[in-house]
């Protein structure tokens, strides 16, 4: 189908308005609608936080409910809902309301919706017209699209280091020292709003022991990522580790074989979940595994030189990030080298430079 200037300038508007929700809106999709007649702007909306009003219900709330609607157009960035979740389902208000078009970026990939929606609204005789900005709906949105169409989740890796290649000065730094920042504001609220979009964080023991993070979204809007550590299972808890107290939680990850340790008791008893995983650790179908018993959909790893490289080896990943610092460290804990491949992105953040590398530009990881 060709697009004329004015479809695309709206969808486009509808797309600007849908990253809006990038910090709160996971593990659902970030949605944009706007409301058009004639080349005039009748109302706007997007998906604000998970679990409150879709996007096409905020817009059409700011339309006179008793305007008659059969000659305006609905720019959707995704396929309008048809299910009823935590909200009623959107294709139906838009049916309700008699929109006489509407167009949509790209179909939804969930397989409550996939279609469905768009069945909805061609029956009640809404003219759809699907596919206008589509490229820019799908990367918008590429983690929840891996989401619901892969048994593993959404793997981003990231590490910060120094300009000559160290995550940390000490090459063995004592349990409970705290953490060492090597990068500036600006990264930190990179690194925030990366946890923000991720449901879940995983860290290497040592990194939790020594390093202490809280691995929150303090310094944006959004919700804490639910906590993980990677561990053998053999070992128990030391006095210093972090006190879980209220609604704070952590789960310590091992492998299967590892679940009737004695050294977890001590864990479990002071607060801390256990999730014991088949497979190779980072491999497709440990992912696999953590996903399926987690419902985990995009987990962030951050933390453990030897975690990040075992992430790099396993080649399942779909983003690496990599902050840089731009003081040299001349010792300490090397960081892992990183991908071979072209970067998809290159930018200074203060006086720091980040690095992102997709997995969609190289053919080989892709588990």
């Amino acid at each position: 189908m060709t697009w004329t200037s004015s479809d695309e300038r709206w969808m486009l508007r509808a797309l600007e308005l849908a990253a809006r929700g990038r910090f709160t809106t996971w593990p659902n999709p970030m949605v944009g609608c706007v409301v058009v007649e004639n080349d005039r702007l009748l109302g706007e909306g997007w998906h604000m936080k998970h679990g409150e009003a879709h996007a096409e219900v905020n817009a059409l709330a700011q339309v006179d409910p008793k305007k008659d609607l059969s000659n305006a157009t609905a720019y959707v960035t995704l396929e309008p809902c048809s299910h009823i979740g935590k909200t009623p389902p959107c294709a139906d208000l838009l049916v309700s309301r008699g929109v006489g078009r509407v167009v949509v970026a790209s179909k939804d990939p969930n397989p409550e919706v996939s279609g469905r929606g768009l069945s909805r609204l061609g029956d009640a005789q809404c003219q759809v017209d699907v596919g206008c900005l589509e490229k820019e709906a799908l990367e918008l949105n590429r983690a929840f699209m891996h989401s619901m169409t892969s048994s593993r989740p959404w793997i981003t890796l990231k590490w910060a280091q120094s300009q000559d290649g160290y995550v940390d000065p000490d090459l063995e730094a004592p349990f409970g020292r705290g953490g060492c920042a090597l990068t500036g504001a600006q990264s930190g609220r990179h690194t925030h709003t990366l946890r923000a979009t991720h449901d879940g964080i995983l860290v290497g023991m040592r990194t939790w022991l020594v390093d202490r993070p809280s691995l929150t979204t303090r310094h944006v809007p959004g919700s804490n990522p639910a906590r993980f550590i990677l561990t053998s299972g053999q070992s128990p808890k030391p006095e210093n580790a972090p006190v879980l107290s209220g609604n704070d939680t952590a789960t310590l990850v091992c492998p299967a074989e590892a679940i009737h340790s004695p050294a977890l008791l001590s864990w479990m008893q002071a607060g801390y979940g256990v999730l014991a995983l088949r497979g190779l650790a980072f491999s497709e179908a440990w992912w696999t595994d953590f996903k399926a018993q987690t419902s985990i959909a995009a987990c962030m790893v951050e933390g453990g030189a030897q975690v990040a490289q075992g992430v790099l080896d396993s080649r399942c990943w779909d983003e690496v990030h990599v902050l840089e610092a731009p003081e040299r460290l001349g010792h300490g804990l090397a960081a892992p080298p990183c991908p071979e491949s072209d970067p998809h992105v290159f930018a200074r953040l203060g006086e720091d430079v980040l690095t992102v590398w997709r997995a969609d530009s190289i053919s080989a990881a892709s588990c």
